[in-house]
């Protein structure tokens, strides 16, 4: 939890505090504050969880956590971007696959942010409040999640047609349609959704075969060009 903090503490290094103060001090303060956020998030719900209630747990006054953080949804950014990079540290974190083909890596990735998702998001209501405040008020975040999982996917990919493994194609491309593919296992609403929705049991036996039609896809290697605007969204 700690290294993940720091990654998203180092997007924020300028802005410890509102007035601009980057102390080690200021920087382990705002760390406690986002780390405590997120428990609280998780054990009462986000609708629950106040300001109030966090700087009570900290022992501090609202007034001291308003120095880090203007409101309660500047206060979503920071902890969906805790959130979000710990999926990405999930997703990436495999061991033992130096042997595995480029496909079998990207199953073993979107498996895992899948079920990561589920287990602790998906089906964890008051977490799941979160996530969906994010898609409200920390909508940046969330985009920034989703280009770093194409980045990755990207990567795999381009070592595939590197290798054959993949026909030759445009990798970042690829990757966005991979992604958008294969969105009913990484979003967190449609995970949650299909999983009450689909007999018990059907959402883990689609999944195979789902993976195994994106990856089809990259070894066939023909898709139509995205133009620029879809490759690069502007933002929003």
């Amino acid at each position: 939890m700690t290294d993940i903090l720091a990654t998203e503490k180092g997007t924020n290094d300028q802005a410890a505090t509102r007035d601009g103060t980057t102390s080690a001090a200021a920087q382990e303060t705002r760390r406690r504050i986002v780390e405590t956020a997120n428990e609280l998030f998780h054990v009462y719900g986000y609708q629950k969880t106040t300001v109030a209630d966090i700087a009570r747990e900290l022992g501090m006054s609202p007034a001291n956590v308003y120095r880090f953080f203007a409101s309660k949804a500047d206060l979503t950014r920071a902890v969906t971007g805790l959130v979000t990079a710990d999926l990405r540290a999930v997703m990436t974190g495999g061991t033992g696959e130096a042997d595995l083909s480029p496909g079998e890596r990207l199953r073993a990735m979107v498996r895992r942010h899948f079920h990561h998702m589920r287990e602790r998001y998906a089906d964890n209501r008051k977490i799941h409040d979160l996530l969906e405040a994010a898609m409200e008020e920390a909508w940046d975040e969330i985009e920034t999640h989703k280009a770093a999982m194409r980045a990755s996917f990207g990567a795999v990919i381009a070592e595939g047609i590197a290798s054959g493994d993949f026909a030759e194609q445009d990798p970042e491309t690829a990757a966005m349609l991979f992604q958008h593919s294969l969105i009913m296992f990484f979003h967190p609403a449609l995970v949650a959704q299909s999983c009450r929705c689909l007999p018990e049991g059907h959402q883990d036996r689609l999944f195979e075969p789902m993976v195994d039609f994106a990856l089809a896809a990259l070894r066939d290697g023909r898709f139509r060009e995205l133009p620029d605007d879809l490759k690069h969204p502007p933002a929003s």
